[in-house]
């Protein structure tokens, strides 16, 4: 009788024991899961976070080669493009408003009203960049004015090695080679001529060519350019007391997606 107690003693103690080390296993097994599920929940929002980081108004650079748009347009739709000049501070959303023509010039990218404005264009010039002269606009005199480093391209050595600029839109990639740069006469440009007619361009291209201001960087290769090339002028803010204003003149050497194209009036 003894013995057998004993037995069912010995028994009971071993059901005891294995009903605690499948606790335990299970315990544990469970924890590593539920570890690395909140591991794997981690490095997802540490990678949105970092998405969130990199894009739109306050991240967005084209030193990456790409732009995202949708975060940029969620925040602005007026945004239509991007303008990225290697060698200067020039990585910033181009604008147009459908309201005013001059309404970037009192507002920052994001629609607030800024003393520094914004880098735009006006409503003559389409959006599609496939007007013979599109006229970007920013304001140029003090730093921190978006279009202030352009004035780096005065200096003849950095104007010699820094050649191109680029035009970011949602579905294609521009390439500008800068041709000339100087202190132009105080006028609208965009306005200047009728640039959807044949003479109206070359008239423009003639006034380019006859400037004579002291330090203007001409460079060569681009004496013979004609009305059906494309071009793209940064305008810099008019300077009442001189009457002068900065343009730095870029003419399309690339397009990635073959859809620039236009009709010429004679």
């Amino acid at each position: 009788m003894k013995k057998r107690l004993g037995n069912h003693i010995w028994q009971r103690r071993a059901v005891l024991i294995l009903v605690c080390l499948t606790a335990v296993l299970g315990a544990a097994g469970c924890g590593r899961k539920e570890n690395g599920g909140d591991q794997k929940e981690t490095e997802k929002e540490q990678m949105k976070s970092q998405t969130e980081q990199t894009t739109g108004l306050a991240y967005e650079t084209a030193k990456d080669g790409k732009i995202d748009f949708a975060a940029l347009q969620k925040e602005n739709p007026d945004i239509f493009a991007w303008i990225y000049v290697p060698g200067t501070e020039v990585d910033c959303p181009v604008l147009q408003s459908p309201v005013s023509d001059d309404f970037y010039k009192t507002h920052t990218p994001d629609g607030k009203e800024g003393s520094m404005g914004a880098v735009y264009t006006e409503m003559p010039n389409m959006m599609d960049m496939c007007d013979f002269n599109t006229v970007i606009h920013g304001r140029d005199r003090e730093d921190g004015n978006p279009f202030m480093d352009l004035h780096r391209l005065e200096d003849p050595d950095f104007f010699a090695e820094h050649e191109k600029f680029y035009i970011y839109l949602p579905d294609n990639v521009l390439t500008y080679e800068i041709f000339a740069v100087y202190n132009d006469e105080c006028s609208d440009i965009l306005r200047r001529f009728d640039y959807t007619t044949y003479a109206g361009c070359q008239a423009y291209l003639e006034q380019v060519y006859a400037s004579r201001e002291m330090g203007k960087q001409l460079r060569e290769g681009w004496d013979d350019l004609t009305p059906y090339h494309f071009l793209v002028t940064l305008n810099g803010s008019i300077r009442e007391t001189e009457e002068k204003q900065f343009v730095v003149i870029g003419v399309l050497t690339g397009d990635a997606a073959g859809r620039i194209d236009r009709v010429i009036l004679d």
